[in-house]
């Protein structure tokens, strides 16, 4: 009975948690909030390349499971922009070697 009460002691204080960090008990705006904090991005912006990205993965209409597993994949590999391309902002010209810049004259 004691091990009991422990575990949903450690349920109900992990759900609080959760909802003071992220306002919300939705995974899909855990995601959200992330990538805005981290990219800088308008809310707007991140949630056209949230669904973007589950359009890509064959996911019209995202469902609590679909986005916690997203979060929990964005949490453990962390921001897909930081190899170069992904949800981050422009990083320039990194990835076209050899391309002179456009010059209209």
């Amino acid at each position: 009975m004691k091990v009991v009460l422990i575990v949903i002691g450690l349920a109900i204080a992990a759900t609080i948690a959760t909802y003071a960090r992220y306002q919300s008990l939705n995974p899909c705006h855990w995601m959200e909030r992330d990538l805005v904090g981290q990219t800088g991005l308008p809310p707007l912006v991140v949630r056209a390349r949230i669904h973007a990205g589950f359009l890509i993965d064959g996911i019209t209409d995202p469902g609590p499971y679909d986005c916690i597993m997203a979060w929990w994949e964005f949490r453990a590999e962390g921001l897909p922009g930081e190899s170069g391309a992904g949800l981050g902002p422009p990083q320039g010209n990194s990835g076209q070697r050899g391309v002179a810049p456009f010059d209209p004259h």
